[in-house]
């Protein structure tokens, strides 16, 4: 038995966020990964989509301006995008590992499982530890319905050797319209299926209109209030029967269930450890501790609190190891925290929607700007742009801001700061922003 201060599952952005600080506190701790060092964001999720998003910006910027001054035609060479989406990720894991075997770290590769509340086991170890913190992040959901039990998802599009034909994408989250957006810039033929008429409930709903029109202009088939029925393999390729009242097939080449992520705890045997879990992950309090369990921690996606994100991640961590050398000194803060959906263009938004500032009675209005129509927009032909700001006249306050269109994942990060730091309104409209650019704008956002 190999005895701990810390143990931490989990070697991805939310684990390194809590074993890194500790032992550079002069704790002694484990990391155990059951995959690969580093996680899904920087191995199959943010960085390789972005890497790949990269020449589809390229793609995408071009084309808006043909007929303006521009001329000829870009495509995208899939495998030598694919080879320096690699250079990023292939490195990471060892990188990841010798970081924190540097920093003193014993790190372990496999799978942990709780033995009882304070000892897990993996591989032939067992290790104890008077505090164990669960760091497992998400794995793909199951699309519970016939003939989809092997259907590809998103980590296998990061990873494809060469572009399929016809590509189908099944969810209507940001993963699934990410990709999809990828795909058809690279040269697929793609189509989109969502369940309902709603996509992106994490973002503003007119906006997230605004997107699936953009989306059609380009020429990506988005099919609205089409569940799928079922899903069967004809050859190399792929069918998808969905659809409510008279169903539809759709053939493809290659097709993606990305309708979402669930906690990656099942074979954790939370239960030995005493840890109260559900469909959204393991249940803590606002120092990410365990509710039923105070000796067990949970970061990150694994928690059943926070947006899964990975600057959420960081947060919950820091919150974990502040509480762990100084028990009950601190809590999360989830004020101001934005996020993107990385289409093209890009969807961003931070704050409080429209209908939770309605339901919580706050008195607001709304100021929508057509972006399309101002300089740094309409320089670069870019049909799609709109911002709508929840704004508190009284309160001198912004409750929320949700911006489509060109450089909306930079701005947003102007109003995060704003609303986690809770600068004035009128702070915001006494600024001076440089001329011409996007952040200019937020004089008349406000």
């Amino acid at each position: 038995m190999k005895e701990y201060d810390v143990i931490v599952l989990g070697g991805g952005p939310a684990g390194g966020a809590v074993a890194a600080p500790l032992a550079d506190a002069g704790r002694r701790v484990a990391m155990i990964e059951a995959d690969a060092f580093g996680g899904v964001c920087p191995l199959r999720g943010c960085n390789p989509k972005k890497v790949l998003l990269a020449g589809a910006e390229a793609a995408h910027m071009a084309g808006s301006m043909l007929g303006t001054g521009l001329t000829g035609s870009m495509a995208i060479d899939w495998s030598a995008l694919m080879r320096f989406t690699r250079s990023f990720v292939d490195p990471v894991p060892e990188r990841a590992r010798a970081a924190y075997a540097d920093k003193g770290i014993d790190t372990f590769l496999g799978r942990a499982a709780f033995v009882d509340p304070h000892v897990v086991e993996v591989q032939d170890n067992r290790l104890t530890a008077k505090v164990i913190c669960v760091c497992v992040g998400l794995e793909p959901s199951p699309l519970p319905v016939p003939g989809a039990e092997a259907m590809p998802v998103s980590d296998d599009f990061l990873s494809m050797e060469s572009l399929p034909r016809r590509a189908l994408f099944i969810g209507g989250g940001f993963i699934a319209f990410e990709l999809a957006h990828i795909a058809h810039h690279a040269g697929s033929e793609v189509t989109l299926l969502n369940r309902s008429d709603r996509v992106l409930r994490r973002f503003d709903p007119m906006l997230a209109d605004d997107l699936i029109r953009a989306s059609r202009d380009i020429g990506i088939d988005v099919r609205l209030d089409a569940p799928v029925r079922s899903v069967e393999r004809i050859g190399e390729g792929w069918r998808v029967r969905a659809g409510n009242n008279v169903p539809i097939d759709f053939d493809a080449d290659m097709a993606f269930n990305c309708t979402g992520r669930r906690p990656a705890i099942d074979r954790l045997n939370l239960d030995a450890a005493g840890v109260e879990f559900g469909p959204l992950g393991i249940a803590v309090n606002n120092r990410m501790q365990s509710v039923s369990n105070p000796h067990v921690y949970a970061v990150g996606d694994v928690a059943d609190q926070g947006a899964a994100l990975t600057p959420v991640a960081t947060i919950q961590g820091q919150t974990a190891v502040a509480n762990i050398l100084n028990p009950s000194s601190a809590t999360v803060n989830y004020s101001g925290i934005p996020s993107v959906c990385f289409t093209l263009p890009p969807l961003a938004g931070v704050g409080l929607l429209e209908e939770e500032a309605r339901e919580r009675g706050l008195s607001f209005t709304v100021r929508e700007t057509d972006l399309s129509a101002a300089f740094s927009w309409k320089r670069l032909n870019q049909s799609y742009a709109r911002a709508r700001v929840l704004i508190d006249e009284s309160g001198d306050r912004i409750l929320g801001a949700h911006i489509l269109g060109h450089n909306a994942e930079e701005m947003i990060n102007l109003f995060a700061l704003a609303i986690r730091n809770e600068i004035p309104l009128s702070r915001l409209r006494d600024t001076v922003w440089a001329y011409p650019t996007c952040g200019y704008q937020v004089k008349y956002m406000v």
